[in-house]
């Protein structure tokens, strides 16, 4: 997808790189007032979630001075969120093997992901989701190691720094972390209480800091300042100046300058055309969990044919819609062995609250147009390997009933069969065309081609809604 797929991608991949250009003429992140020639991308000056764009401005601008082709500038940028991608897999790896002690949930999990169609097109894309995922796992890394050094009775200043200054940054990189931040935060000063106490964790925390070298010191809170100044400077001051952490572009340019911004003249035109609307949070909340799994499994293109998109593939759209119905009454009847484990509590608590925020922020939107407006599947991507954590666990406990030992071996390869056939990468090739791929004749017949050796194996179902 990297090398074929053309630009830009659906997930506003234009959007991104266009950030990053304007992140390029600059060496701080820190924006005087709206850049020129930027109302399209928003409320820069007051956007938190800048910091990947900042960052990837500057191997844009190695890239950019070693050649002016934007193909190559492109796919090399696509390239490095593959990177991130890969990278996150393999945290997350780490964070499923020490939950769920089991190899088969493990790969089972991390296979059923990355068959996902939404997955691996992200992936390809330029596009901050892919840094959010690596900060995600490392945050999870980290809540397992100040879970350790509780259970010890030994806080370590380091750790606590470390987790502080990656939920600010990670937060600027996108501002959907601050739900799954704040729920990190509740779980570790809860199970502070809960196994050392106030006071021993701060005795602790004083004798550690008295062992640190000056080095070491000095990294800890030069980290730890960096990344209040940071986050100080975009929520701290919205707080103040808008009385929200994230402003409406409305609140900071004028209506001309917002206008040229997608998603806030589409509400805008929305409020402005909307009759009347059934508010009843219900009915609501049934399509949005419907339009979230389906938009996790459909085919989307990007500007470039309007952003056509096509339904899922049958067997791994049905599969993964039989796994969600079964699971949640199987997480819920085995919720209490489930919660022994703390660092179940804290994916559990992620979760809720993760898409808790998710489902205010779009059922809010939906009473402010009248329409189901941004239910975007890939923005539950963040907590999945969370989730599965819970249901792997929960399905462990099922299937130890059984005397077939190999159960759940057979289930997970059962499971990842019917997703192979049609899931990850197949989903894309065979809804699109050739106007989904870069103008380029070996591209096109390189598609064309895996088009029609794939298209006589794999069950395709309807093409059209």
């Amino acid at each position: 997808m990297v090398f074929s797929a053309v630009y830009p991608m659906a997930f506003d991949e234009d959007f991104h790189l266009g950030i990053i250009k304007i992140y390029a003429h600059q060496w701080l992140p820190f924006l005087h007032g709206q850049p020129a020639d930027a109302d399209s991308f928003g409320a820069l000056a007051r956007d938190p979630s800048y910091l990947f764009h900042y960052l990837m401005s500057f191997p844009y601008r190695a890239i950019a001075a070693i050649t002016s082709s934007e193909a190559t500038q492109i796919i090399v940028l696509r390239l490095m969120n593959v990177a991130f991608f890969a990278w996150s897999l393999v945290l997350f790896r780490r964070v499923l093997l020490r939950a769920t002690k089991s190899p088969v949930i493990t790969n089972g999990s991390i296979g059923v992901f990355i068959l996902i169609p939404i997955v691996p097109q992200l992936a390809a894309h330029i596009n901050y989701d892919n840094l959010l995922m690596v900060l995600v796992a490392a945050l999870c890394l980290l809540v397992y190691r100040l879970i350790d050094e509780c259970n010890a009775g030994k806080l370590r200043v380091q750790s606590l720094g470390q987790f502080v200054a990656l939920g600010m940054v990670a937060s600027l990189v996108k501002y959907a972390f601050l739900p799954i931040f704040g729920a990190a935060c509740i779980f570790v000063a809860g199970y502070v209480w809960k196994k050392v106490s106030w006071r021993k964790a701060a005795t602790s925390l004083v004798a550690d800091w008295r062992k640190l070298r000056p080095l070491q010191l000095g990294v800890v809170i030069g980290l730890v300042l960096l990344s209040s100044v940071l986050f100080a400077q975009r929520y701290g001051v919205n707080v103040v100046s808008y009385h929200t952490p994230i402003a409406d572009c409305g609140q900071v340019l004028s209506y001309d300058e917002c206008s040229n911004y997608g998603p806030w003249i589409r509400n805008y035109n929305y409020a402005a055309q909307k009759g009347e609307v059934d508010p009843n949070p219900a009915a609501y909340t049934y399509t949005w969990l419907h339009d979230l799994l389906f938009r996790l499994f459909f085919a989307v293109n990007g500007p470039a044919s309007n952003y056509a998109n096509y339904p899922p593939l049958p067997l791994p759209y049905i599969t993964a819609s039989v796994l969600f119905i079964a699971s949640v009454p199987l997480v819920l009847f085995y919720a209490r062995r489930l919660f022994k484990d703390p660092f179940a509590v804290f994916a559990a608590l992620s979760i809720v609250l993760y898409c808790g925020a998710l489902w205010i922020e779009d059922y809010g939107q939906f009473v402010e147009t009248g329409q189901p407006v941004a239910i975007n599947g890939r923005y539950l991507l963040p907590v999945l390997f969370l989730a599965a954590i819970l249901i792997g666990r929960a399905m462990q406990y099922f299937f130890a009933r059984f005397s077939f030992r190999y159960i759940g071996t057979v289930t997970a390869a059962v499971v990842l069969l019917l997703f192979l056939h049609g899931g990850g990468l197949l989903t894309f090739i065979l809804r699109s065309d050739a106007s989904w791929d870069w103008q380029n004749s070996t591209v096109v017949h390189v598609n064309d081609a895996a088009r029609r050796v794939l298209a006589p194996i794999i069950i395709e179902g309807s093409k059209y809604y």
